[in-house]
């Protein structure tokens, strides 16, 4: 594991951002379609209906009101409003804090510290980098 801290870098210099050779959504896309699959023996018919059925679904429940759909289904924020958390959060957050929110506030030699700890490792990884 230590060894793959040096290529990491040079990985990244090369690659560019991660999202654009990352296979995750890729993967739980097809894990999507897979679960789709009912009938063995014709993998691909079985997949095609399910994910029809579930399009044709989403598109009926657009039109629906009174019934409560993926689509219109309320926050699980219920105690919050929009305006609440836009003056809260720099980003749209959803869900809640599982446990005591812990708030810490450094003291000036820790930060300091904590400072200084980022700005040597950032000089390091880019010597390591830079020798690759």
């Amino acid at each position: 594991m230590v060894h793959l801290v040096i290529h990491l870098p040079h990985e990244a210099i090369l690659g560019g951002p991660v999202f654009y050779r990352w296979m995750y959504p890729i993967e739980r896309f097809l894990s999507k379609l897979k679960s789709y699959c009912r009938n063995k023996r014709y993998p691909e018919g079985s997949i095609a209906e399910g994910y029809l059925a579930e399009e044709c679904m989403t598109f009926c429940s657009r039109y629906l009101e009174d019934a409560e759909t993926r689509l219109n289904r309320p926050s699980r924020n219920a105690g919050l409003n929009d305006n609440d958390l836009a003056e809260t959060y720099l980003f749209q957050s959803y869900g809640e804090p599982i446990g005591k929110v812990e708030i810490v506030e450094l003291d000036d030699i820790s930060w300091i510290q904590a400072h200084r700890y980022v700005l040597l490792t950032t000089i390091q990884l880019n010597r390591c980098a830079s020798k690759l």
